[in-house]
């Protein structure tokens, strides 16, 4: 297989992966703002 075969094989798995970190770091900072904003009221 040349590079570009290589390129063309790994490379959707690459993107996959690296949107998936993007989404999981995304999601844990969503996250920890709803559980300030939900203590915030909890407190009040």
């Amino acid at each position: 297989m040349s590079t570009l075969d290589w390129l063309g094989v790994v490379g959707p798995y690459a993107i996959f992966f690296v949107m998936l970190i993007v989404y999981y770091v995304w999601e844990g900072r969503r996250e920890r703002a709803l559980r300030e904003q939900y203590e915030e009221g909890e407190h009040a």
